[in-house]
């Protein structure tokens, strides 16, 4: 088990690192001059050699490479460099908004894992009419945009019924609208991945003599089916997590939900570099940690793995 986590871990350092490079190069080829718009923002009158000061302060006058060794030397210290639009450390702003962010991910996730499992085992029912229905309940609620979702809970919702507030300040009960627009779409697509897993081991020989042996169906489903495919589905609520992280930018900013999301649409709005790229790293280095945590699910859920590694 130690061997396959430092093996993990070794892939991990040059993964991380092309990832700085290209959030690093994407925000450096980014148009528009963070200084200029900040002064402007300001009501200052911009002068030459005040912007020339600016930028040799927070660096923007060296050259790519030189600028990119220094913010990895700085990041590697947890050093994320200083907001250029409120002069606060990169990382006490992402503190700040991080909780927020992954109580909303983290809430979505459990209510798309629930979602999934009710869709993929209802679409197996033997009732043809229950399952078309989620089936086609399943194709609605994954072509549906999450911003079209989340206006129209807002409609129904907030201005119709009046539950909840056009303006959240991050209470729990402003929490279950936005999460239930991300888990809604993330479970549906999860259920199809639920459906053909089931549907999978359904056809295995030892699912076939548990049926003959007159098992219940919930029985069969809960002791021999749900352990063989946890492992899979684990890798699948990883990449779903990821997802949700990156679609929570567009569902805070509708509901007002106060998270990175807000955070980094206020950055790019005043090109704030040093938030941009802190952001984009950070969202990776989440992203790769899920995907770190699903593989020692599927190692630990895995005999043939096991031994696989075993041996070598």
């Amino acid at each position: 088990m130690l061997r396959f986590i430092l093996i993990r871990l070794a892939v991990a350092v040059p993964t991380l690192l092309g990832m700085s490079v290209v959030a690093f190069a994407i925000v450096a080829i980014a148009p528009g001059d963070p200084v200029m718009m900040e002064l402007r923002a300001l009501g200052v009158v911009p002068k030459p050699e005040d912007i020339a000061a600016l930028r040799a302060e927070y660096g923007l006058d060296q050259p790519f490479l030189l600028r990119y060794l220094d913010w990895l030397g700085r990041a590697v210290q947890l050093d994320l460099g200083t907001s250029i639009a409120t002069g606060r450390s990169v990382v006490t702003e992402i503190a700040m908004r991080l909780p927020a962010t992954l109580s909303l991910a983290v809430s979505a996730l459990i209510g798309a894992v629930l979602v999934s499992v009710v869709f993929g085992v209802c679409a197996l029912s033997r009732n043809r009419g229950v399952a078309a229905c989620m089936r086609g309940l399943t194709i609605l609620l994954v072509s549906i945009p999450s911003f079209w979702l989340a206006l129209l809970f807002i409609y129904l919702f907030v201005l119709t019924i009046g539950w909840g507030r056009l303006v959240s300040d991050g209470t729990w009960s402003d929490l279950i609208l936005p999460a239930l627009t991300l888990g809604l779409g993330a479970g549906a697509s999860l259920g199809r991945v639920v459906y053909e897993r089931i549907r999978a081991e359904l056809s295995e020989d030892h699912i076939r003599l548990a049926i003959a042996k007159g098992l219940a169906p919930r029985r069969i489903l809960i002791s021999h089916i749900a352990p063989r495919i946890v492992g899979p589905l684990a890798t699948a609520w990883a990449n779903t997590f990821g997802a949700l992280l990156g679609g929570v930018v567009i569902v805070e900013s509708i509901f007002g939900w106060p998270g990175l999301g807000q955070l980094i649409l206020q950055a790019i709005a005043q090109r704030d570099f040093p938030v941009i790229q802190a952001y984009l790293v950070f969202m990776g280095l989440i992203f790769f940690t899920m995907s770190i945590l699903a593989d020692i699910v599927v190692f630990f859920t895995d005999p043939q793995l096991r031994r696989t590694l075993s041996d070598d």
